[in-house]
């Protein structure tokens, strides 16, 4: 049985079974990454059980918690992304993860309608980081949210 064999196998078994029982010795590391592949060709319900599989082995690896937290929006739950972004920004983590935190918990704000807050967590990471260009199409887009909401009131 082949790599590409193996990867087709334990997708269709995590489809399948989300309780699958897996080896004591697989890393999380592992199973996050077959989680974002999953998530990059749009497989978000597999994607979220590798995510989870690896959260449960390492419960805080925050860069499972932000990849949670944008599966979470992909699949409409602005709550739970929430929850996630929050929990991931709760650690001392690396700048570069700290903006995506920032950025998913801005996200989830604005989709939950919070358009004051989700700017004030734009720009905030905006600040770490001024050349992630979803943080300015994010200040803009909550900005004319609010200008909306002001022009019909």
């Amino acid at each position: 049985m082949g790599t590409k064999d193996i990867k087709q196998s334990l997708k269709m078994k995590l489809k399948q079974d989300r309780n699958l029982q897996l080896p004591d010795d697989i890393e999380p590391s592992a199973m996050l990454a077959l989680g974002l592949r999953e998530m990059r060709i749009g497989d978000i319900s597999v994607a979220m059980n590798c995510i989870n599989k690896a959260l449960d082995l390492e419960p805080t690896d925050n860069n499972a918690l932000i990849a949670r937290s944008k599966c979470h929006l992909l699949l409409g739950e602005p709550q739970k992304a929430l929850q996630d972004a929050e929990n991931a920004l709760r650690h001392k983590i690396k700048n570069a993860s700290i903006a995506n935190a920032m950025y998913y918990k801005a996200e989830a704000l604005y989709h939950l309608s919070d358009f004051e807050m989700s700017l004030v967590y734009y720009y905030r990471g905006m600040k770490i980081r001024p050349e992630y260009g979803q943080f300015r199409l994010g200040v803009q887009k909550a900005k004319d949210a609010i200008q909306n909401i002001l022009r019909k009131n």
